[in-house]
């Protein structure tokens, strides 16, 4: 028998799904780019938003945190050696199922390796390695 676990730091940011999300799945997904805002701009780099991903979550069959609807991640870079957004979002129209999680934080920056797996047509599993400044999680 196969365990997923959901791994975070100790002290895991407040928006966290602690209790983990396997068995959700993701229905789509929504990339932003944001233009630069030069009256916002205070001098220190990072301070604004450039880009969003989103994840729209069905988590109504999920295990253990069943109240998550979208995870909005921002100034997000997709790492190598996971899927690309292209390929997540065809993925995406067929359900993606979440099956674990890790999330790290360094330095203020924070990187989340989700393991997915689809079924269709042939039952594959993937990695979305990320990492992103900041994130809101919306729940019902």
């Amino acid at each position: 028998m196969r365990r997923f676990y959901t791994e975070h730091p100790d002290n895991p940011p407040k928006w966290y799904w602690e209790g983990g999300l396997h068995d959700a799945c993701i229905i789509g997904v929504d990339t932003y780019e944001f233009p630069f805002d030069y009256n916002a701009y205070s001098g220190t780099k990072g301070k604004c938003d450039y880009n969003a991903l989103v994840l729209k979550i069905d988590a109504e069959g999920a295990l253990y945190d069943n109240r998550v609807q979208e995870i909005r991640l921002y100034n997000y870079k997709i790492l190598s050696g996971g899927i690309d957004i292209a390929t997540l979002k065809r993925i995406s129209e067929s359900k993606a199922w979440w099956l674990a999680d890790k999330l790290t934080e360094n330095s203020g920056r924070y990187g989340l390796d989700v393991l997915l797996e689809i079924c269709i047509p042939h039952q594959r599993e993937y990695h979305l390695k990320l990492s992103f400044d900041r994130a809101e999680v919306y729940r019902k």
